[in-house]
C-alpha cells in the first residue's frame, strides 16, 4: 500500500457500513510506521486499463508486535468476494509472519460477521476469547481469533 492507494482504500472501507473506519489519517499513520505495520493491497490485473492507477481489489493491515502479529484489517469490496482475494491477502500476511519467525496471528471480528468468522475458521483461526463492547457504530462484542503459524 502506498499513499496513492488511499482514495481507493477509503472508498472500499466506506462500502461496508459496519467497519470501524480508519479514514485517511489512520492509514497515513500506519504507512508512516513500516517497522510495525505491513500494509498490503491486492490489485486487479484485469482492471480498467484506461486508469493511471491499478484497481485495488482488497487490502490488509498487519501489525508486527513482539511475539505475535495482529491482523488489524482485511477488507475486500463486494464484487471481489468469492474470487479468493481475501484468501490471497491472508496468505501474504501468513508469509510475512513466517518470514519474521512469528508464531501467532490474532484478530478481532464482530460476533455478527458470520461470513468473516467462517472465512477465518476455514483458514485455520480459532476463537480464543471475547472482548465485550469492542466495536462502536454500532456497538458490539468481538471474538478474538488466533492462528498458530508454522515455519515451512
Amino acid at each position: 500500500m502506498q499513499s496513492d492507494d488511499l482514495p481507493q482504500v477509503i472508498a472500499i472501507e466506506e462500502r461496508w457500513p459496519y467497519l470501524s473506519k480508519w479514514g485517511e489519517e489512520g492509514y497515513r499513520a500506519v504507512l508512516s510506521n513500516p517497522t510495525i505495520y505491513t500494509c498490503l493491497v491486492a490489485e486487479d490485473a484485469n482492471g480498467d486499463s484506461s486508469r493511471t492507477l491499478p484497481v485495488i481489489a482488497g487490502f490488509a493491515i498487519l501489525a508486527l508486535l513482539f511475539d505475535h502479529c495482529e491482523l488489524c484489517n482485511l477488507v475486500v469490496p463486494p464484487e471481489y468476494i468469492s474470487r479468493k482475494v481475501g484468501y490471497l491477502l491472508l496468505q501474504q500476511c501468513i508469509e510475512v509472519s513466517q518470514h519474521l519467525g512469528i508464531s501467532r496471528i490474532f484478530l478481532e471480528v464482530r460476533q455478527s460477521n458470520l461470513r468473516a468468522i467462517h472465512f477465518y475458521e476455514k483458514n485455520g483461526f480459532q476463537i480464543t476469547s471475547q472482548r465485550k463492547n469492542y466495536y462502536r457504530d454500532p456497538p458490539e462484542d468481538a471474538w478474538v481469533m488466533e492462528r498458530r503459524i508454522t515455519r515451512d
